[in-house]
């Protein structure tokens, strides 16, 4: 379906509004948009958690090429220390679903950076749930995925990328951030340039093929794309569902549970103070963003949500990242869309420059 050009000078627009640094379209493989909006040059930016999404491809180019069974290998298969305890019934899957259990801080700044090698940090952890009983978003465990691939390729991750993945696409000019150890970190760290991006989200909508030629198996881009784990509908193998509509409603009900799990009188006013029915993901960011409630800092437990989501039809997957990253892939109008800013861009850090609702902003182009 063709995108009316007066919407995409809206989406521009609406790009520099939010300070952002670039800003990446396609559809069918054709370029629609290919902004550098700051005034800067095309240079690497920093993906954040949009690293996972592509640490997610990185992982399926090792199984094409047999250096891993699969989503479901044990992960003491790799690494034998686990066959002893609860941690031997750790997979793969649950560490690219967010839900293997493991010990983790909402924030990365207390315990994730302080530390010198984030690989033993997660293998170190305790389990605080059992395997594949519990959703919680995990980047000490996203962490341990690139050790997971050295062990399995020889390679470290960032090194493997360079020789399997960026290099048969041409991508040159990136880098990735490692640990004092010599980890590549696996919950954010690459850099790449806004393009570059686009053409990783190509492969995933070409079902990881390049000029017709297999990268990646497409039974893997199938796999990782769909819901991957009981547990949320929404979670495939390190990528978000794209849902045609979503809609969100707090009501007291969700402050008290929020009370009942032990949240503080700080949350619980908070959460208050965004009480809505049927809002946007861009209303409730702004009623979040008014109120200070911080979303990962809410205590959760099966049943007691903060908050209730509703939404419509999958039609491809995303993922975004601090600042305001996000790759967005829809599948069905054959599309991808990237909207990056940079650290170093004077309004990085303000509350405006978030563009939340991307994914919705993208959908609207194809409004009927």
């Amino acid at each position: 379906m063709p995108i009316p050009q007066a919407r995409l000078d809206a989406l521009v627009q609406e790009a520099r509004d939010t300070h952002s640094s670039a800003l990446i379209v396609m559809q069918d493989g054709r370029v629609l948009i290919d902004e550098i909006l700051d005034g800067g040059r095309d240079r690497p930016i920093e993906t954040m958690s949009v690293t996972k999404a592509v640490l997610s491809l990185l992982v399926g180019r090792a199984v094409t090429l047999g250096h891993l069974p699969g989503a479901d290998v044990p992960i003491s298969d790799l690494y034998p220390e686990w066959k002893q305890g609860r941690k031997r019934g750790v997979t793969l899957r649950h560490l690219m679903t967010h839900t293997s259990g493991l010990q983790n801080m909402p924030g990365t700044m207390p315990e994730i950076y302080p530390s010198p090698d984030f690989v033993q940090l997660a293998l170190c952890a305790e389990l605080e749930q059992a395997p594949g009983t519990h959703f919680a978003y995990n980047n000490k465990a996203a962490n341990l995925i690139c050790g997971v691939l050295e062990q399995a390729t020889g390679q470290k991750a960032d090194d493997f990328a360079r020789a399997e993945l960026f290099g048969p696409l041409g991508i040159e000019n990136w880098s990735w951030v490692r640990d004092r150890a010599g980890n590549p970190h696996g919950m954010a760290g690459l850099s790449l340039r806004p393009r570059d991006l686009a053409r990783l989200g190509q492969l995933a909508l070409d079902g990881g093929e390049v000029d017709g030629a297999p990268l990646i198996s497409r039974g893997w881009i199938e796999e990782s794309t769909r819901p991957a784990t009981p547990l949320d509908n929404e979670m495939g193998l390190l990528w978000w569902m794209l849902f045609a509509w979503r809609r969100y409603t707090i009501t007291e009900t969700q402050v008290r549970n929020v009370a009942e799990l032990g949240g503080t009188p700080q949350q619980l006013t908070a959460l208050r103070q965004c009480l809505c029915e049927q809002v946007d993901r861009a209303g409730l960011s702004n009623l979040m963003r008014m109120a200070g409630l911080v979303a990962p800092e809410l205590p959760i437990a099966p049943g007691w949500e903060w908050l209730i989501e509703e939404h419509g039809p999958s039609v491809g997957f995303r993922h975004d990242g601090h600042l305001g990253q996000f790759l967005v892939i829809h599948r069905d109008a054959g599309l991808v869309a990237v909207r990056m800013i940079a650290w170093d861009h004077p309004a990085a850090r303000d509350e405006a420059s978030g563009f939340p609702g991307f994914d919705n902003h993208v959908l609207s182009l194809l409004a009927p």
